[in-house]
């Protein structure tokens, strides 16, 4: 799913390989319990370390922390259009958004209308510390400002390496909020594909039980979709020449 690129490109998504996996995995994705999703690993491959080595650490001056101290959760370097972040993450962000990829989420959720989100809000680098952790929640459902329904969204774990002693998996609780169904550990160069629903309750609540100096590493992409209504395509036309 990944080809080289050539002169100063470091690497592609395959558009035609991203696409074909995603259709492949269409029934997985949609029939996953406790809700629809798709975990896959070596999404990048070689390619990854350089990914892991260019992710901030603590101390970069961009992080944002949440209001809650104990989460000890950091995030919105899209507020300073990533300043500081190393050109492999800057390349990955990218091609989150890309055509190779909105198609392979595209053809994963049987849909064809997804848009990318350039802005990364609510998303982009985030980070949680020792002893941190994410209570059980359903995310923010519509992009306000551009009047947009939250469709689906994608998590890349990217440490440079993760015990899994050390705790952290996402949790995906059933929709009934009764309990946790599925953990997903943060293994690094690991996607994780989440379709979004009101019920679609996860977070990683137990604090992390990492050393020092290591951080649960992740880039987080949402997508949306235009909420269609009679007569939005009234009077639309092609070229007038």
């Amino acid at each position: 799913m990944i080809r080289r690129g050539t002169g100063l490109l470091p690497w592609l998504f395959d558009r035609d390989a991203l696409i074909a996996f995603g259709a492949s995995h269409a029934t997985t994705f949609a029939s996953a319990q406790p809700w629809p999703h798709l975990v896959v690993d070596d999404l990048l491959g070689e390619h990854a370390p350089a990914i892991a080595d260019a992710f901030p650490d603590a101390a970069h001056p961009g992080w944002r922390r949440t209001a809650y101290a104990e989460q000890a959760r950091l995030g919105q370097l899209q507020r300073t259009n990533f300043e500081g972040v190393g050109d492999p993450l800057r390349w990955l962000l990218a091609e989150l958004g890309g055509m190779a990829f909105v198609g392979f989420l595209n053809a994963l959720l049987g849909r064809r209308d997804l848009i990318a989100d350039p802005m990364f809000t609510g998303a982009g680098l985030m980070a949680t510390e020792p002893g941190g952790h994410l209570g059980i929640h359903v995310d923010f459902n519509r992009d306000s400002a551009r009047k947009l329904d939250r469709i689906a969204s994608v998590l890349y774990y990217a440490p440079r390496s993760w015990d899994p002693a050390w705790g952290g998996e996402l949790e995906l609780w059933d929709r009934a909020r009764l309990g946790c169904q599925i953990r997903v550990a943060p293994m690094p160069d690991r996607l994780v594909v989440l379709a979004y629903g009101e019920d679609h309750w996860h977070g990683h609540p137990a604090p992390l039980r990492c050393p020092a100096g290591v951080l649960r590493a992740a880039v987080a992409a949402h997508y949306y979709a235009a909420r269609a209504t009679d007569g939005d395509d009234t009077g639309a036309h092609g070229a007038i020449w």
